[in-house]
């Protein structure tokens, strides 16, 4: 038995020392891509609150039709246009009087920040006042991380390449790929447009206004692939 088991010793050190041996050299590289788009979807959280005026009350459903109208005037499909919640509150009417009014939130999509301002000029006429952009994306973007990728290794490549070449050595075939540290910044803080109603107070926090078309800073994909190549 003791015989046996250092016949299995000696078996497993002469294959460990063989395996060290006809380890091939190596070279280390990460390739960076970074890809900046404009953003072509971007979604508002809209709030309609029932209210009196020159003594006829506007329902939900009528403020909500006004708005249906304006996303057709506007070029916006009915369709983007989803409700998130309904609830009602207890406002003040007149000096003595109180009455329970509801409150419907919406979720719209609007394709394209070139529509935002003119959607904004028919808020501030229709008197709502309560808009938040909530998320700025691109449509594609899944296709797009997968572009920056293949770029990003490629980059990879090519700086093992160059590396190799400046000793003398060339590229072998890739032994690890790895994905690291990536990521997507959206930025839609700068809004360039200017809502004069105080109303607009949240939107205001993350905006830059001007009176101009509305743009939007670009989104960064960024992507880094980690590859261990060998060298020939």
């Amino acid at each position: 038995m003791k015989k046996i088991s250092f016949l299995i010793c000696c078996l497993f050190t002469i294959t460990f020392f063989a395996q060290t041996q006809v380890q091939k050299p190596y070279i280390e590289v990460t390739g960076v891509a970074e890809t900046e788009i404009v953003p072509n979807e971007i979604y508002l959280d809209i709030c309609i609150k029932e209210r009196n005026e020159k003594g006829k009350k506007l329902n939900i459903e009528y403020l909500e039709n006004e708005l249906k109208m304006v996303l057709k005037k506007v070029g916006i499909p009915e369709k983007n246009l989803s409700i998130s919640d309904v609830n009602a509150v207890l406002a003040k009417t007149g000096w003595w009087t109180e009455e329970v009014l509801s409150v419907a939130n919406y979720t719209l999509k609007v394709n394209g920040a070139n529509k935002l301002k003119l959607l904004f000029e028919n808020f501030k006429k229709m008197k709502i006042s309560d808009v938040n952009i909530t998320k700025a994306t691109h449509s594609d973007l899944i296709n797009l991380k997968k572009k920056n990728r293949i770029k990003a290794i490629k980059t990879a490549k090519v700086k093992a390449d160059y590396l190799l070449t400046a000793i003398g050595e060339q590229t072998g075939k890739p032994i690890i790929i790895n994905e690291i540290n990536n990521g997507i910044q959206p930025n839609f803080v700068n809004v360039n447009y200017i809502q004069q109603t105080r109303g607009y107070a949240s939107l205001s926090k993350t905006a830059n206004f001007k009176n101009e078309a509305v743009e939007f800073k670009k989104i960064k994909i960024t992507s880094s692939i980690y590859v261990k190549f060998q060298i020939k």
